[in-house]
């Protein structure tokens, strides 16, 4: 009995002291100036305390007005938010982050501010999202210098962030707010892409075609971004193209329109985005039309054909069969179509086995086109499937 009262008076003396020395901190806390202000609250956190590091809050808050400038009040606000984490302001988390919140909007110092970004990557919250979408949103209207707090806010919105941070984000990186940094900003957007799947959608088919094309790049050069989410973009896109009446159309660049229409047949070619098939299929008269007028060139009409067979559809065969009975007709009568124009239509045909195309491919296997047509053809005749 005699040790166990022994051992409660040395424990309550123990607490006492204890007790005290924590009482003791806080009166050196208050009387000190800021270089021993420092020094206190780094004692505390060696002890594991952190009550004087929300009464630094505090303070640093009811003075930022008049010490923000100061190296040493900066000093002390670096201190104080690194002495904070999830073990030791347990049950006071709500009361330290709109502490953080109020001290970040208010001060003017890069260095505190990157503090408490830090401090909510480790202990991310919906008010610090939305306060640090907020900052990242002036920084990009006001065209700031891609500094420090820009730069962490940018990661931690890419980490923690939700559809609005990837607004945020996205349209910075379209608008070339900070062009040297875009690899940077199009990594953490490319972050949160998945889920905001929806928000991509909406943006890319409400804005013109310039921008539309800007947009659809952005997305396929950017390797965080799925297939999936590149393919349905252009899918999209490609409908609005080609069923925008002509007075909608008056209103666009012609020269927009079609390289619109042709990044939208690399995009599903590219990522194999079949159910684009039948628009990529009823693409092909308008490309047509426009190859014939010299609107667009050899090159990008072959690049279409080719594109379109990557994603046939049950009438492919016979549109691309069709167009080479034309081109077969034409050679016939003495004007000879494009050598390249007549390869890539044949060696679609080819790949794509149908033996739907067989007279037609047959056919210009004994007319005078070049050697390597005539060849291609006969080739493309043993892939067909039967």
């Amino acid at each position: 009995m005699k040790k166990i009262i022994a051992l409660a008076f040395t424990l309550s003396a123990f607490a006492f002291s204890f007790a005290q020395e924590k009482d003791s901190l806080i009166v050196d806390f208050y009387r000190g100036n800021i270089k021993e202000k420092i020094a206190v609250v780094k004692k505390s956190s060696e002890a594991g305390n952190s009550n004087l590091a929300l009464r630094s809050i505090e303070f640093l808050i009811e003075t930022n007005e008049y010490l923000s400038g100061d190296e040493d009040y900066n000093s002390l606000a670096e201190l104080t938010i690194a002495t904070l984490n999830s073990r030791n302001i347990v049950g006071f988390e709500k009361q330290v982050s709109a502490k953080l919140c109020s001290l970040f909007k208010m001060t003017e110092s890069s260095r505190v501010k990157v503090s408490i970004i830090d401090f909510f990557n480790a202990m991310p919250n919906a008010d610090a999202v939305q306060m640090i979408n907020d900052f990242f949103y002036k920084k990009m209207q006001n065209h700031s210098d891609f500094d420090e707090t820009v730069s962490k806010s940018v990661e931690f919105l890419g980490a923690k962030g939700n559809a609005a941070s990837f607004n945020r984000l996205f349209i910075a990186d379209i608008l070339e707010v900070w062009p040297e940094f875009s690899a940077k900003i199009s990594e953490c957007y490319g972050n949160l892409a998945e889920e905001n799947r929806r928000e991509i959608l909406q943006m890319v088919v409400s804005v013109p075609a310039d921008k539309k094309i800007v947009i659809l790049n952005k997305l396929n050069k950017n390797p965080k971004i799925s297939k999936k989410i590149c393919g349905e973009c252009a899918e999209n896109v490609l409908s609005s193209v080609i069923n925008k009446s002509e007075e909608v159309k008056s209103r666009e660049k012609k020269e927009d329109l079609l390289a619109l229409e042709l990044l939208c047949l690399d995009t599903v070619a590219e990522t194999k985005w079949t159910r684009a098939s039948a628009l990529a299929t009823k693409s092909f008269e308008n490309l047509r039309n426009e190859y014939e007028l010299k609107d667009i060139s050899e090159d990008q009409f072959t690049k279409a054909i080719s594109d379109i067979a990557c994603v046939a559809g049950p009438d492919t065969v016979m549109v691309l069969s069709s167009y080479l009975d034309f081109l077969n007709k034409s050679t016939e009568t003495g004007n000879a179509p494009d050598k390249d124009v007549v390869l890539s239509v044949i060696n679609s045909l080819g790949e794509l086995g149908d033996n739907r195309a067989f007279d037609f491919i047959y056919a210009a296997t004994s007319l005078d086109y070049p050697a390597e047509v005539v060849e291609a053809a006969k080739s493309a005749i043993t892939k067909l499937k039967w």
